[in-house]
Formats: C-alpha cells, sequence, structure tokens
C-alpha cells in the first residue's frame, strides 16, 4: 500500500487520533478508555503483527470535511460503537511508536518486542536510496498450536486466556 494511504497515529495527554485516509474518517481515543492491550505477533499472522485494543467505551469517530462520497454514505451505515481496536504494523505507520507513548499514559504497560520473529527467513531484499537502506524480509512462521498472543496491559489484571474466553476468541 503506498505511503500516503497509510493509517497514521497522534499522541497526545488525553488520547490518540488514529487518521485513516481510505476513508476519510480519524478515530480518537482516550487512554481512560482503553481496558486490555493484548500483542500479536507475527507468528500468528504469517506477514504482520498486531496490537488489539479493547475498550470501556467507543473512540469518536470523525469523518473528514471534503469526504469522498462514497466514504460519506458508508459513514452513515457503519455501526460506530464498537469497542475493539486492531493496529497493524502492515497497515499503520506509527505502529512501532504506540506502545511507548501507552507506557507514558497508562500503568503498568508490560515490555513487548515487536521486532520479534520466529521461523524461517525466505527472502531478504536491500534497496538503497541517496543516504538509506530500505530491508524487507518475508518470514515463514514457525507452526504451532499455542496461545501466542501477549497481555500487554489489562486494567483489572486479567490474562489472555481471560480474555480469550470471555469473547469466544481474539
Amino acid at each position: 500500500m503506498s505511503d500516503d494511504k497509510l493509517k497514521t497515529m497522534t499522541f497526545n495527554q488525553e488520547g490518540y487520533t488514529l487518521d485513516i485516509p481510505v476513508l476519510d474518517e480519524t478515530h480518537f481515543v482516550s487512554w481512560n478508555s482503553i481496558d486490555t492491550i493484548i500483542f500479536g505477533p507475527e507468528t500468528i499472522y504469517h506477514d504482520h503483527s498486531e496490537f488489539i485494543i479493547y475498550l470501556n467505551k467507543p473512540p469518536i469517530i470523525k469523518l473528514k470535511e471534503n469526504a469522498w462520497w462514497l466514504n460519506r454514505l458508508t459513514f452513515r451505515l457503519k455501526n460506530k460503537n464498537n469497542r475493539k481496536i486492531r493496529i497493524s504494523d502492515e497497515w499503520n505507520r506509527d505502529f512501532s511508536n504506540f506502545i511507548d507513548h501507552a507506557k507514558i499514559h497508562l500503568k503498568n504497560v508490560q515490555k513487548v518486542d515487536i521486532n520479534r520473529r520466529k521461523g524461517t527467513l525466505i527472502k531478504k531484499t536491500e534497496v538503497k536510496k541517496a543516504d538509506t537502506t530500505i530491508t524487507t524480509e518475508q518470514w515463514k512462521p514457525e507452526k504451532t498450536t499455542n496461545l501466542k498472543w501477549e497481555m500487554v496491559y489489562d486494567r483489572n489484571n486479567r490474562t489472555v486466556v481471560d480474555i480469550y474466553n470471555r469473547d469466544k476468541g481474539i
């Protein structure tokens, strides 16, 4: 996906704003509305990692002023009471910054290695542009039946298994 289509996040004392260019929307999540943060590494998804954020109240969702006509139409039809947000490293430019800001504003946020990879390296390419080198790696994840989700934060000291059993899945 091109960089101008990627979601971006901005952080402040009250919470964070997720800008979604493809939908012409912004989602504001206050820090005090976050109940749980779970991390899913690449070993689960084959191609990306993600944070799953459970909220005690829905985010504030706004449509941008000059939104595309189809986005305006679908915005009215959408369920805006969703209390579960997925932030993927594949679609979010600021994925790696999220946990650092969460540590500042939430108590007892656990350290998580977002760059951890397990499995077999299939392909690695390096592209050199001016003074920078961009490295792209493709990994084949290890197969496992273990629950690989990691609890990053929970307001009520629950475990991943507790959340899994409550929601009948992650």
